[in-house]
């Protein structure tokens, strides 16, 4: 049984070795796509978001709420028109995220307690730059309004500090655990290249199975019996080597970053084989549905490629529907990602992991029909 495994590992190395494709499949490939989100996501926070404004007013006023919606990080205001139409025409070009409009006598109706109403427009496709700009609006604007009250105030108290305690006398400090920075980094690239790890997982085992069947090698490879055996040799050298893209990408985002891993990093590990283990067994049952090489792909594509949006990672999962619930429990990376946040960030108990941990070893047993669907194409 032992020189079935040898065998069968061996054969492998030798395969990957001489072949580009799958050379490139556990190497550049990943991390290349690790390297490309790392790049684009690695300013971390969002700043100068671009957008256009329209002062019907221009009264020192409305100038100067636009001048602290320009001191904000968050928001640059890159346009300035005349009319709505021209700011929303801005928009659909996508040269500008919102518009922001100052209506008519903004300064005269402030000073006879009117009330106006600075209206602004978001284009909510962009989940994530949306609610960053609602934030920044809703602050700034704030900030504009305290300051036109305080100077009302101000005439009629004389005292500055009572000025103040009169527009805000509950003081209210907000601090976000675990990302006190806000960085978009920590949460979004720390979940996108687990979601893509899992794409090459699959494609390189339906790779290593499709060639062989493909080339018409089967017959020579599973000769002299352990069928089980040698498909276990055959999926070594990629568990290996995922194992170690895991590894490194983990390493990167908690070693390299500043960010302090709170949980257990053996635990992390463990978790990290068994996701590992499950994506080859159900890359192998995509593949013996029909031994078809192409189709294999088609499935491994359709059932990995939408991972990212189901992990509860931008979309919360108290929010998603039944089927989407149903189609993220099939999916092994999603137990993954609850292990990863609450080892990497709360530092959860061992203990309170082994549900997640099992589900993820339950994808293990569909080995079960696996082997079955191969000894029957072999006897054939």
């Amino acid at each position: 049984m032992f020189k079935a495994l040898q065998f069968a590992f061996n054969t492998e190395l030798l395969e990957i070795k001489a072949s580009l494709y799958k050379l490139l499949l556990v190497t550049l490939l990943p991390l290349g796509s690790f390297a490309l989100l790392i790049v684009i996501f690695s300013k971390g926070v969002a700043t100068d978001l671009p957008i256009v404004v329209v002062d019907h007013d221009k009264s020192k006023l409305s100038k100067r709420v636009l001048f602290n919606l320009d001191a904000t990080s968050t928001l640059k205001i890159k346009y300035r028109v005349e009319s709505t139409q021209e700011a929303i025409k801005l928009i659909k070009a996508t040269k500008a995220y919102a518009l922001v409009e100052v209506p008519s006598h903004f300064s005269r109706d402030i000073y006879l307690h009117k009330q106006p109403k600075v209206t602004a427009f978001l284009n909510t496709q962009y989940i994530l730059i949306g609610k960053i700009i609602t934030a920044s609006l809703v602050e700034s604007i704030a900030t504009s309004a305290g300051e036109v009250a305080f100077v009302k105030n101000l005439a009629s108290a004389q005292n500055t500090q009572k000025s103040k305690e009169m527009i805000t006398p509950i003081a209210l400090q907000i601090t976000p655990f675990f990302n006190t920075y806000k960085n978009y980094f920590l949460f979004l690239v720390s979940a996108l290249l687990p979601a893509v790890w899992q794409i090459f997982i699959v494609v390189a085992t339906i790779v290593s199975f499709g060639t062989l069947f493909k080339e018409k090698k089967e017959q020579e490879f599973f000769a002299g019996g352990y069928m089980k055996t040698k498909i276990i040799g055959k999926l070594l050298p990629y568990t290996f080597a995922y194992m170690l893209l895991g590894i490194g990408f983990l390493m990167y985002i908690y070693g390299t970053r500043g960010w302090v891993f709170q949980g257990s990093f053996a635990l992390m590990l463990f978790a990290m084989f068994l996701t590992v283990v499950a994506y080859q067994v159900v890359a192998l049952l995509f593949f013996v549905t029909g031994f078809d090489y192409a189709r294999s792909l088609s499935l491994g594509a359709v059932y990995t490629a939408p991972a990212f949006a189901f992990l509860g990672v931008t979309f919360p999962t108290s929010s998603m529907n039944s089927f989407a619930l149903f189609w993220r429990d099939l999916l092994p990376i999603a137990h993954y990602m609850e292990i990863q946040i609450s080892q990497a960030n709360y530092g959860a108990d061992v203990f309170l992991e082994s549900e997640r941990l099992w589900y993820i070893f339950a994808f293990s047993f569909l080995i079960i029909p696996v082997f079955m669907r191969f000894k029957k194409r072999l006897e054939q």
